[in-house]
């Protein structure tokens, strides 16, 4: 049986899908994602979403996808996709700070991450999906640009990729390094480096000519994206925080028109979307594992002397995140406090099926990377499932 068919089976009898299946007008929605096409992780995931609407809709419901900013750009995503220009897009909070300081402030706890890339990935995107389909600042922030939060993920932990060895602080000291945004900079100005903001297109010539030194991007981009590995052939696996809470959006109106059953098979498949990009995020970090772990072209630094330095600076960043909430959340410490008992939850539930946390020396880091392609999450999505989905059809 089909991920559609199981899921339909729990959304609806046959009467009535028959009923509100015959009621349904066809369309065809527009979906903008400016950060890659169909074949990256996003893009891969949200085609599976796609075609299990279309089957599940008879159909009647098909998209129309418009790739790599063909359509609107990241700082343009949330008024497109509110106006109507597309229907579904991928919005990163902290590109909008005035429009979004929840999601915004939000953001900052990607800062409270262990370094370990399967819990970062599952435990972090977990905490991610439940919180931006259930806090209601954030959902009524969406709302009032009209759109409804489909769901969210969050990426392995950012690390150092750089053109020129670095071990210690003093080797840091100085050193360029691209960092865009505070929950970023400040780790790098921590470890003594200066953050420069450079386009993300220009930054695989600004590593070769040595205009800056390193990038803080996680290790995937030596096999996915930019490809980084003959530029920022040093890997410095210093742990800094990772891209919280990437959000799919749809216009508010199209959803509200949907019947219940649509929009309740709709949100199952918005977790199996999240599950597919979690698992993905395993396959391109295994691949970067592959070339760190051969040796030939990439040497992977000691952070030994750097990581405690990181560490304690991530810690503050997040300690320090109830003083700068927005007005419109009630209680910010709580919100912080419970945000990382979900992540040490699901971290457990993790541990539980056999994914110790991995420690940050050089061996053990390239030992995490080898088991990556390994990693089956299946039952880990399954309790997600079983314990946050049903309370958000209602």
């Amino acid at each position: 049986m089909s991920a559609v068919a199981l899921i339909a089976m729990s959304v609806t009898s046959q009467a009535t899908a028959q009923e509100w299946l015959d009621n349904l007008e066809p369309m065809t929605l527009k979906l903008a994602d400016f950060s890659g096409d169909q074949n990256a992780n996003f893009g891969k995931a949200m085609v599976a979403w796609e075609e299990s609407i279309t089957e599940f809709t008879d159909g009647k419901i098909t998209f129309e996808n418009y790739w790599s900013s063909s359509l609107l750009g990241a700082l343009d995503t949330l008024s497109g996709v509110g106006d109507g220009v597309a229907d579904i897009g991928l919005i990163i909070p902290s590109y909008m700070p005035q429009e979004l300081p929840v999601g915004s402030w939000l953001f900052g706890m990607g800062a409270a991450l262990s370094g370990s890339t399967v819990h970062d990935v599952a435990a972090g995107g977990a905490a991610a999906l439940e919180t931006v389909l259930t806090f209601e600042p954030l959902t009524q922030e969406y709302a009032s640009h009209n759109v409804k939060v489909l769901q969210a993920t969050a990426t392995p932990a950012y690390n150092l990729l750089c053109n020129t060895p670095i071990s210690t602080p003093e080797d840091a000291q100085g050193k360029r390094a691209r960092a865009i945004g505070a929950v970023w900079s400040q780790t790098a100005e921590a470890l003594g480096m200066t953050p420069v903001s450079i386009a993300w297109g220009e930054a695989y010539e600004g590593l070769q000519r040595g205009v800056f030194d390193c990038m803080v991007i996680n290790p995937n981009q030596y096999a996915d994206g930019l490809v980084l590995k003959d530029v920022a052939p040093e890997y410095v696996p210093v742990t800094m925080a990772q891209l919280q809470a990437s959000t799919w959006v749809m216009n508010l109106d199209v959803w509200n028109d949907f019947p219940k059953e649509l929009q309740d098979f709709i949100t199952q498949a918005n977790v199996k979307a999240a599950y597919d990009i979690w698992e993905g995020y395993m396959d391109i970090e295994a691949k970067a594992g592959e070339l760190i772990a051969a040796g030939d072209v990439i040497h992977t630094n000691d952070v030994s002397a750097l990581e405690p330095i990181a560490k304690e600076q991530r810690a503050a960043y997040v300690a320090g995140l109830a003083d700068t909430a927005p007005d419109s959340v009630s209680d910010p410490q709580a919100f912080v406090d419970d945000y990382q008992a979900r992540i040490a939850y699901w971290t457990e539930a993790l541990v539980a099926d056999g994914y110790e946390v991995a420690e940050r020396t050089p061996e053990a880091i390239v030992d995490a990377f080898a088991g990556l392609s390994e990693v089956d999450l299946s039952n880990f999505y399954e309790k997600f499932n079983s314990e946050v989905t049903p309370g958000l059809m209602n």
